[in-house]
């Protein structure tokens, strides 16, 4: 079991933030990793709103399937992410003004089954923070950039 977390501080509305956040599709534009994301569900937004993603891990292309459990419009959303091999994901975000812009607090915490019992806990943080950090540096430059 891993986790991850970050306080992230954007020079953008909340409103510019949540919109990059929420758009499931756009994710391989700046999630590390995704290569692929199309949406699965007939709710199209909110809470049951679905999504597959295709994802580089390592060398290797993985599925993940996601579900939005919570969702709190430009406040908060919880994620919950089937991984391959029994591996389970949980994605919390918080959002609020900030004297700067947005602040989000972002949470993750896994348990990668027998994909983390073969890599080693330890190599795995690594590896997912590395991920994490990538992906928070593509959402910075997404949404201030834009």
């Amino acid at each position: 079991m891993g986790q991850i977390t970050r306080r992230i501080i954007f020079k953008a509305p909340v409103e510019k933030v949540w919109k990059v956040w929420t758009d499931v599709e756009k994710t391989p534009g700046w999630v590390e990793g995704v290569q692929e994301s199309h949406i699965t569900s007939s709710v199209r937004e909110g809470k049951g709103l679905s999504w597959k993603e295709k994802c580089l891990f390592g060398k290797n292309m993985i599925q993940m399937d996601h579900e939005i459990k919570e969702w709190e419009p430009l406040k908060h959303t919880l994620t919950r992410t089937g991984l391959p091999m029994g591996g389970t994901m949980e994605t919390v975000a918080d959002f609020s003004p900030a004297a700067e812009g947005t602040q989000v607090n972002l949470s993750v915490e896994w348990d990668l089954g027998m994909v983390g019992a073969m890599i080693g806990e330890e190599k795995l943080q690594h590896m997912m923070e590395k991920s994490f950090d990538a992906t928070i540096t593509k959402w910075k430059t997404k949404v201030e950039g834009a």
